[in-house]
C-alpha cells in the first residue's frame, strides 16, 4: 500500500520550522495510528518526530507530557501511573488493546482527532487536563474542556499541540468503566471518573463520556451533584439525571441512542464504586515493565520527495530508494523479507508487525522514511532453519505454528515481551500478542510458547 498519495514529507527539528510549514498547510503527523488509517488523500505531510516532544516528568506535583509520548510509554510510566491514579494507563489498554498500535499512537494525535469513542480523551477530561500549544505569537495554555470540545478552533492556523499538563494531586480514585461488543472492541459508551475527598466528603468529581454525538465532554452538572457528599445511591441518581438530560447520546450501526442511556446508570455507579476502593490502595502497586527502551531521536529531513534511506535490517545495515509515500511494509518486501505479510493494511490484523528501535509496529502505517537512521528487525532474524530461536523452537514444540500467516509476527512481539519483561504473566503474554490476529484461531498455544520459552531462558541463567 503507498499511503494515500502522499507527495512530499518534511520532518522538521525546529519549532519555529514547524509552524511554518504548518501555516503552509501541511498536515501535521504523529504516530499515524488514526491519520494513515482513514480514507483520502494527504498530500504533504509534516512528521512531528523531530522535535523531540516525547518527554515525560514532574514538576512540583504536575505531570508533563510531551504530545508525542506514545500510549504504551503512558502505560509502562510509574510516573504517569501514580499521578493520574492509574486512570490514563487504563483508558491506553482498553483504547488500543493492540500494542502495535499503542507503540504509534500518541497523546498528541489521539486528542487533536478527538474521536467520540476515544478512551484516552475521556481519561485526559476527567483528569481536568491543560494542552498547551506552540504558536508564532508565543504559547497558548487551553483547558481540556475547551479545547477537546472544538479542537480545530484553538489549532486554526499554524499551533500545534506541544505538551499535556495534568496538575496535582493526583485523585484519590479513579476508573474507567466501558460497554463494548467484545473486550477488544471500541466501546459503545465508556465513562472515565476521578474523585478527590475529605474525609469521607467527595470535594471534587470529574466525569466524562464517550458515545455522545460528538467528542467525549465532561458533565459538570452531574459532577456538582456527587461533590460535597459520599456518593451514596441518592447523589448518585441526580448524577445520572443531569447526564441524562445534558448530553445528546450517539445513535450507529453499534447500538441506538435509546441503549447507550440505558447503561449510563450501570456504568456510573460501577466507575464511582471502583474509585472508592481504589482510594486506600496505593497506585504503585501495579506491575509495569522495566524501561528498557529509550526511542532514537529522530534526524531532520527538509524535504523528500523521493530518494535514498538508510537504515538497519536483523543488525546489518541496508540502504534503499522509496518515494515519501512508501510503507516500511511496502519498502521491506521489495527488499525481500517476505515474513512481514500484507493484511487488512490498516494496522488493524498485526501481520506486518516488525519491531522498529525494538518496539512492535504495524508496518502498514509506518512511513519508510520513520525507519531512516533506526533499526528494523523482521521475523528473518530470528533465527535460521538450521538454527532456530529458542523462541522459533518452542512455536514448534508446543504446536503453535498452523498456516504460518500470523506467526512472524507473534515471535516479533514475543521478543519484545521477554526482552522487556523475562519472566511475564500468563497476561503479559496474552497482552503482548493481543495485536496479532490468527486467522487459523489459534491463540492458546502461542501463549503456552511464549511461556515455555521465557521458562527454558529462566532455567538457563
Amino acid at each position: 500500500m503507498l499511503a494515500h498519495g502522499i507527495r512530499s514529507y518534511h520532518r522538521p527539528t525546529r519549532v519555529e520550522d514547524a509552524l511554518d510549514l504548518a501555516a503552509r498547510g501541511l498536515t501535521p503527523l504523529a504516530g499515524g495510528s488514526r491519520l494513515l488509517a482513514r480514507s483520502g488523500e494527504l498530500p504533504n505531510v509534516m512528521d512531528l518526530a523531530g522535535l523531540g516532544w516525547n518527554h515525560i516528568r514532574m514538576q512540583s506535583d504536575s505531570l508533563i507530557l510531551g504530545a508525542n509520548v506514545t500510549l504504551q510509554e503512558v502505560m509502562d510510566s510509574a510516573q504517569v501511573y501514580a499521578a493520574t491514579g492509574g486512570l490514563l494507563r487504563e483508558a491506553c489498554r482498553a483504547q488500543a488493546p493492540s500494542p502495535l498500535v499503542r507503540n504509534m499512537a500518541t497523546l498528541g494525535g489521539e486528542s487533536v482527532w478527538a474521536a467520540h469513542d476515544s478512551e484516552v480523551v475521556a481519561a485526559l477530561l476527567a483528569l481536568n487536563a491543560v494542552y498547551r500549544l506552540v504558536r508564532p505569537s508565543g504559547t497558548l495554555e487551553v483547558p481540556a474542556l475547551r479545547f477537546l470540545h472544538d479542537t480545530a478552533r484553538d489549532l486554526a492556523g499554524s499551533a500545534l499541540v506541544s505538551e499535556i499538563v495534568i496538575a496535582g494531586p493526583a485523585p484519590q480514585g479513579a476508573a474507567l468503566e466501558r460497554v463494548a461488543v467484545l473486550p477488544s472492541a471500541p466501546p459503545i459508551l465508556a465513562l472515565a471518573a476521578s474523585l478527590s475527598f475529605a474525609g469521607d466528603v467527595c470535594t471534587r468529581a470529574r466525569l466524562a463520556l464517550t458515545g455522545l454525538s460528538g467528542a467525549p465532554a465532561r458533565v459538570l452538572e452531574a459532577e456538582k451533584r456527587l461533590e460535597g457528599t459520599r456518593v451514596e445511591d441518592g447523589p448518585l441518581a441526580k448524577a445520572t439525571a443531569e447526564v441524562l438530560e445534558r448530553v445528546e447520546f450517539r445513535g450507529d450501526a453499534h447500538a441506538p441512542a435509546s441503549y447507550r442511556k440505558d447503561v449510563v446508570a450501570t456504568l456510573l455507579r460501577r466507575a464511582v464504586r471502583k474509585a472508592l476502593e481504589r482510594r486506600s490502595r496505593p497506585p504503585v502497586e501495579a506491575r509495569l515493565p522495566p524501561a528498557t527502551r529509550t526511542r532514537r531521536p529522530a534526524p531532520g529531513v527538509p524535504y523528500f520527495t523521493s530518494g535514498r534511506v538508510d537504515l538497519v535490517v536483523n543488525g546489518r545495515p541496508h540502504a534503499a530508494t522509496c518515494d515519501a509515500r512508501t510503507t516500511l511494509l511496502d519498502l521491506l518486501r521489495r527488499e525481500g523479507f517476505w515474513s512481514v505479510k500484507h493484511g487488512c493494511e490498516t494496522g488493524e490484523c498485526g501481520a506486518c508487525a516488525v519491531l522498529l528501535d525494538g518496539a512492535p509496529v504495524a508496518a502498514c502505517m509506518t512511513l519508510a522514511l520513520r525507519a531512516h537512521g533506526h533499526s528494523v528487525q523482521t521475523a528473518e532474524g530470528l533465527g535460521t532453519p538450521d538454527a532456530l530461536h529458542p523462541l522459533q523452537a518452542a512455536f514448534v514444540e508446543t504446536g503453535a505454528i498452523q498456516c504460518g500467516y500470523c506467526t512472524p509476527a507473534m515471535e516479533l512481539c514475543a521478543t519484545a515481551l521477554l526482552d522487556a519483561v523475562p519472566d511475564p504473566t500468563e497476561e503479559e503474554v496474552r497482552d503482548a500478542l493481543a495485536g496479532c490476529l490468527c486467522r487459523c484461531t489459534g491463540y492458546v498455544k502461542p501463549v503456552q510458547a511464549v511461556l515455555q520459552a521465557a521458562r527454558q531462558a529462566k532455567e538457563k541463567r
